[in-house]
């Protein structure tokens, strides 16, 4: 194999091992055949492959993709080896019949991996990325999966961000979507992060895709993405969210408990003006200064209240953190053709950001006497992302905010998932997704002529089921004439509530039975999420399959229903 002008490789060559996991961006393998930094003392590195799925190459920027993978290039080789070990930096672009169809990462270091345990018992063992997203969650859930992270080290792992931020702002690069599922923990050494899907990042004002945001990790409404005032703003949420145990909050009170200066920190941090924002260096040296005056490690978690299974489990709680620390061998880097003895004169690293469908299963509540439906609050919009450069100038982004310029086909396949991962571990499955009419005569008649106002003419469906057939998920995308349709659509829906809406289940199967005739589920706990993007309205709905009130419930079917949403649209 020859490298190709720009450090391309040609896909051909790859040699593709198991797949890792799949997205809304596409899909990640593992590659056989290649390694980066071979020449170092452990071997070098595994080979991940990122596919972008195929609608959005029009919209892809093969020139900011380049200019990612000649970054390495152009930095100093201490600088450089230290981007390949604090992120997944993009090693090289791959190219498929001459056009680009991805990029090689390095796979992530196994110290930001854990020994995943399912709290019902199932997959127990499994190796799992340790993203942030975990910490988010109450002690007692994160200690029995695996995890233990006390205050301390919490504190530790966000002065490193911060340290990382601003060397990486220095360097010219904005992260943007800067959120917990796009961070990993170390799990043994010193409290460290690694930061994952980097072809997301702004580098010099070009962004390879346009700039997106997760929902409850926006910025402030009109203020430019991928910035460092920015990324600020969102390191000020992770700090909030992850002393707190909160997915959503945005209140500083744990913080400021914590560390009044940390406290007050985060609500500069989250002022809605950028200047008047600290810098992540303030951040980093604040961080470092509260961290020796907090407990080393949080106490012992009681039993996870949510479930039986968890409670008859008999996990104990995990050993705390390592105190070994982790010395990586650095060398240049040089990516390497093992089965065809070909070496590709390129330097890179990064880390892969996906993992495979895991056996977590949520707990099976027994079902009690009726309480009433909880609904989550709608989740705000994500704001309709704008490119910063653009390689074929005759796609526009902005085409998908009307009717008549967007080309999405109206399929399952184009705008739902096939698989999804939710915060709590557990894989949902697509077990149907069609297309049909809009509105559907099942749902409620104020619902009904809510929708057609707002110009729904067709819609597209589709449920999911866990592997342990617990929790059946529903998803509705919905295509509205343009943008502005699907804002004042959302806003129009708010009154309504997720019993409104129709319940859609597979023909046949693990969640079927919840259609059968004179089946109630309005009093069972279930979740929904509402947003829009573009054009399409988007709803989600989770719920047991055996229709229990516990309210315990309640916190898998949200992170079921919210995961679902996040996952689906254009």
């Amino acid at each position: 194999m020859n490298a190709t002008p720009g450090g391309a490789v040609d896909r051909g060559a790859l040699v593709l091992d198991r797949r890792l996991g799949q997205g809304g961006q596409g899909v990640v393998h593992r590659v056989a055949n290649l390694r980066i930094n071979q020449a170092a003392a452990d071997g070098g590195w595994d080979v991940v492959y990122k596919e972008y799925a195929p609608a959005l190459l029009p919209d892809l920027d093969a020139a900011a993709l380049t200019a990612m993978v000649d970054l390495l290039d152009e930095l100093s080789g201490d600088e450089g080896r230290w981007l390949c070990e604090k992120t997944a930096w993009p090693a090289a672009v791959v190219r498929t019949e001459g056009r680009v169809s991805g990029f090689l990462m390095r796979a992530a270091p196994d110290r930001f991996r854990f020994d995943f345990r399912s709290l019902s018992g199932a997959g127990s063992g499994a190796r799992r990325l340790a993203n942030l997203e975990f910490l988010l969650n109450d002690d007692a859930y994160t200690a029995g999966i695996g995890l233990t992270v006390g205050e301390r080290d919490r504190l530790l792992l966000l002065a490193d961000l911060a340290g990382t931020l601003d060397r990486l702002h220095r360097i010219g690069i904005g992260v943007g979507d800067l959120s917990p599922k796009n961070l990993l923990l170390a799990t043994t050494g010193p409290p460290e992060c690694f930061l994952i899907d980097c072809d997301a990042m702004r580098l010099r004002g070009a962004s390879v895709l346009p700039q997106a945001e997760t929902p409850d990790w926006q910025l402030p409404a009109g203020e430019e993405k991928a910035t460092p005032a920015g990324d600020v703003h969102k390191l000020a949420l992770l700090a909030v969210r992850l002393i707190a145990r909160d997915q959503v909050t945005t209140d500083p009170t744990a913080l400021t408990a914590l560390s009044p200066d940390l406290g007050e920190l985060a609500r500069r941090s989250l002022d809605p003006a950028p200047a008047r924002r600290p810098s992540p260096a303030e951040w980093a040296e604040c961080l470092r200064a509260a961290a020796p005056a907090v407990p080393t490690a949080s106490a012992a978690p009681p039993a996870d209240p949510a479930s039986d299974d968890a409670a008859s489990d008999g996990a104990t709680a995990p050993q705390g953190r390592s105190k070994s620390s982790f010395v990586a061998p650095v060398v240049f880097v040089v990516l390497v053709l093992v089965l065809l003895a070909v070496m590709i004169v390129r330097s890179r690293g990064a880390g892969d950001h996906a993992e495979g469908p895991v056996t977590t299963r949520p707990p099976t509540p027994a079902p009690t006497s009726a309480s009433p439906t909880r609904t989550p609050a709608p989740v705000t919009p994500t704001p309709t992302p704008t490119p910063t450069r653009t390689l074929t100038p005759t796609f526009d982004p902005g085409s998908l905010d009307s009717a008549q310029t967007d080309r999405t086909p109206l399929t399952a396949r184009a705008l739902l998932p096939a698989s999804f991962t939710d915060s709590k571990g557990v894989t949902y499955t697509r077990n149907s997704g069609s297309t049909g009419d809009c509105p559907d005569d099942s749902m409620k008649e104020s619902l009904q002529a809510a929708l057609r106002k707002a110009g729904c003419d067709k819609q597209v469906v589709g449920t999911y089921i866990d592997a342990s057939a617990r929790i059946a998920v529903a998803v509705w995308v919905i295509p509205l004439p343009d943008a502005q349709a699907a804002d004042q659509g959302k806003q129009a829906l708010a009154e309504f509530s997720l019993t409104d809406w129709s319940l859609w289940c597979p023909t046949t199967g693990p969640g079927s039975q919840l259609c059968d005739r004179g089946t109630d589920i309005r009093s069972a706990t279930q979740s929904g999420y509402r947003m829009n993007s573009h054009r399409y309205l988007l709803q989600s709905r989770a719920i047991y399959i055996n229709l229990t009130t516990d309210s315990s419930a309640e916190e898998w079917t949200n992170a079921a229903a919210y995961a679902a949403i996040t996952e689906a649209g254009p």
